[in-house]
């Protein structure tokens, strides 16, 4: 039998991936490149090394050699500049456009646009994953670099359709492939159509073969190295999609996961996002998440220090490494004010490891992320119709201060969900038969699954089911009936005793906007603890009344919650979207609202409970001999609203935050220990399975560690 390459490096490694431009090849000193990484504590250092350009003597044709390299074998250079310091080297390539002089020669590899013309960027053209020059050329190349070069991994940029937002290619090679699949043409962008989403996802089924190629090749040269493409989840779609970027559909030909949060996306919590995503999906592999030393536009000036702790603090409390991107590092027209803050908190890190790595998530909550639902369901507007409705789920979880795990709605076992006290399905509307198959079988058992609005109502490619999940679980009907963009409508309390409802002392009634469905269930006995209130506004439609006339003439029993047992478990669903609204207007109120129903599940106890100020994500991670729990503020003063993103200069410290957490009755410990304020903190009994202690302050992040021993 063969043995398997050992690729465990990754699970723990610091990494940082350098992009070289073409005058670097010349100027570069190896051995000042080299300390630079060691400043940082890395690992491993990934930096550029063929596709685009080769910054090595290639002996591929047309394979063009950055033009101040001269007689110089960079790679080699810097490879033993690195192994003198015990850095491992990862080979970055980029198959993503190519030379004139190439497509001269070999035009049928390069995307074309609809009128047949070639796409020109950088003076370079478009190649296409389909084609020649990533299946033939660019596995030359590969097998090329990996022959002479001992690296350790191999990360791909930009290995993907459309790249640096460029059209949709009508090669000769996609239209032929496209067609031997489903027998059609290659379609115009129409989310009504069957044949575009079979088109979309052909698009993510073709860089996954790419993949595989790669993947193969790598094994036959050099086994022992690592091949890890980049990918993105969640908030990059407007580019992941169309670049056929599906991490469920590349991880099987990886040997390890780099996900990519970028800075052009602005939502603060992102990298917590992908490293839960990619803990839950590929478990026994390592990697990491790439946060970018840069804003995106402006590639040599820093992202503040405050910024990079809080996205950095993310990734490592899920037990994933954060890696760092740095374009063109140089000693002049370069913003260096960044990097002294992030070597301190790499070496904090490094010093503390054995702290985060190899640790294992206790959450009991579950948040399912849905990709078809973003695709199939989401169509032209994927933010508006599904991501953020997850968001505003992540946001619950975050402002209710729950640990939570996330996993793709791609991955639905009856064994994947068993794990958890509580599922949310925020919109997961476009689900597989086995998916729901799956749900239903963990509620008959004893499950607890909060979704929202119309979850489970199609099928993955998007098709409407004719009994939806809802319907095989509770026997609800759907009228076909959906009130639109509501504005100015509410949900009453009509049973303020309701546990469904608890914190809402002193208000009769919530905030309700967006969509409401309208479904018919077979219980007409009991009132439900909260109903609708039709919009108050003069004009329907408005959302505007007059102060005069403002007033609630008529409270519905339409209930906006339908809550029901099924076998020994139970379903809590909302009919509208308080996921959505809650993430757009900044409601708690409805943070909350989820909250208590994931609460609902039978013997729930928080495994951790943190009481006072600011917002914050809270993980809860166990070893062998230890619980491990972090938190990470988000708490920073507000901006101008300039319609981009915002920039965190400073996060605010908060103080004397108050922690109880569950251990298990074996546990003796009298101190915890502060993992960043380096000390010990006694710890209070509260009966057999409680401790209280108190944080005196959170800064970026803080981690508490239990030993058990």
């Amino acid at each position: 039998m063969t043995q398997q390459p050992d690729h465990s490096w990754l699970r723990t490694s610091l990494v940082m991936i350098m992009t070289l431009r073409e005058a670097d090849a010349g100027i570069w000193n190896t051995e000042e490149m080299a300390e630079f990484a060691k400043s940082f504590s890395l690992d491993a250092l990934g930096f550029s090394v063929g596709g685009i350009m080769a910054f090595y003597p290639t002996d591929i044709p047309l394979h063009p050699r950055a033009s101040t390299l001269g007689k110089r074998d960079l790679p080699a250079e810097l490879i033993a500049s690195l192994k003198r310091r015990n850095i491992r080297p990862i080979a970055r390539i980029d198959p993503s456009m190519a030379s004139r002089a190439l497509y001269a020669e070999r035009p049928e590899w390069f995307v074309q646009d609809k009128s047949g013309k070639p796409v020109e960027v950088h003076g370079h053209f478009i190649t296409c994953p389909n084609g020649g020059y990533y299946n033939d050329f660019m596995i030359k190349v590969v097998e090329e670099i990996l022959t002479r070069y001992p690296f350790d991994g191999l990360w791909a940029n930009a290995a993907q359709f459309s790249p640096w937002h460029t059209p949709q290619c009508h090669c000769a090679v996609c239209q032929q492939k496209f067609r031997a699949k489903t027998g059609k043409a290659i379609p115009d962008e129409d989310w009504g159509s069957e044949t575009w989403r079979q088109y979309n996802e052909w698009r993510y089924e073709c860089i996954a073969e790419w993949n595989a190629r790669v993947q193969a090749a790598k094994t036959r040269v050099r086994p022992s190295c690592a091949w890890m493409p980049l990918s993105q989840v969640a908030e990059s779609w407007d580019h992941s999609r169309v670049g056929g970027w599906d991490l469920d559909y590349t991880e099987p030909h990886q040997d390890g996961i780099v996900l990519e949060a970028q800075r052009r996306y602005a939502n603060m919590f992102w990298p917590g996002l992908e490293a839960r995503y990619m803990r839950s999906l590929a478990p026994g592999k390592g990697g990491g998440i790439t946060t970018s030393y840069f804003l995106p536009w402006w590639r040599f000036y820093r992202v503040p220090v405050a910024e990079n702790q809080m996205w950095a603090g993310q990734v490592i409390s899920q037990g994933v490494m954060p890696w760092i991107h740095v374009t063109g590092y140089q000693k002049e027209q370069f913003d260096h004010r960044g990097l002294d803050g992030l070597r301190e908190l790499f070496a904090r890190f490094d010093r503390n490891r054995q702290t985060y790595m190899e640790a294992t998530s206790v959450a009991e909550v579950a948040l399912v992320y849905s990709r078809h639902s973003l695709d199939n369901f989401g169509h032209k507007d994927p933010t508006g119709r599904y991501l953020d409705h997850f968001r505003g789920a992540y946001n619950a979880m975050m402002d209710q201060r729950l640990a939570f795990d996330i996993f793709s709605g791609t991955r639905i076992t009856a064994a994947t969900l068993a794990k958890y006290k509580a599922v949310v399905l925020p919109n997961a509307a476009c689900l597989s038969d086995e998916a729901c198959k799956a749900i239903e079988t963990y509620i008959r058992n004893g499950g607890h699954v909060v979704s929202t609005y119309l979850s489970g109502n199609f099928d993955e490619m998007g098709a409407p089911r004719s009994n939806t999940l809802l319907g095989r679980l509770i026997g609800a009907k759907a009228t076909g009936v959906t009130w639109k963009n509501l504005r100015a409508a509410y949900a009453a309390i009509r049973d303020p005793s309701s546990p469904l409802l608890a914190g809402f002392d002193g208000t009769d009634l919530l905030p309700v906007a967006g969509d409401v469905t309208f479904v018919r269930t077979e219980d007409h006995s009991t009132l439900a603890p909260l109903t609708l209130v039709p919009p108050v506004e003069g004009e329907v439609g408005s959302g505007i009344s007059v102060p005069e006339f403002n007033k609630i003439d008529h409270i519905t029993d339409y209930p906006m919650v339908i809550d029901r047992k099924v076998g020994n478990g139970r379903i809590v669903h909302f009919p509208w979207q308080p996921d959505l609204i809650g993430f757009r207007y900044g409601f708690r109120d409805l943070f909350r609202l989820l909250a208590n129903a994931i609460k609902q599940a039978d013997g729930w106890q928080n495994i951790v409970t943190v009481k006072g100020p600011g917002l914050i994500d809270v993980s809860v991670m166990e070893k062998s001999d230890r619980l491990v729990i972090t938190l990470v503020n988000f708490s920073a003063p507000g901006s101008f609203n300039t319609g981009q993103r915002r920039i965190i200069e400073e996060l605010i410290p908060l103080h004397d935050l108050e922690l109880v957490v569950r251990v298990p009755s074996s546990f003796s410990g009298e101190k915890a220990r502060l993992v960043f304020g380096e000390a010990e903190l006694p710890l209070a009994r509260l009966g057999d399975d409680r401790v209280c202690l108190t944080i005196p302050r959170l800064e970026a992040m803080e981690t508490v560690e239990l030993l058990y021993g």
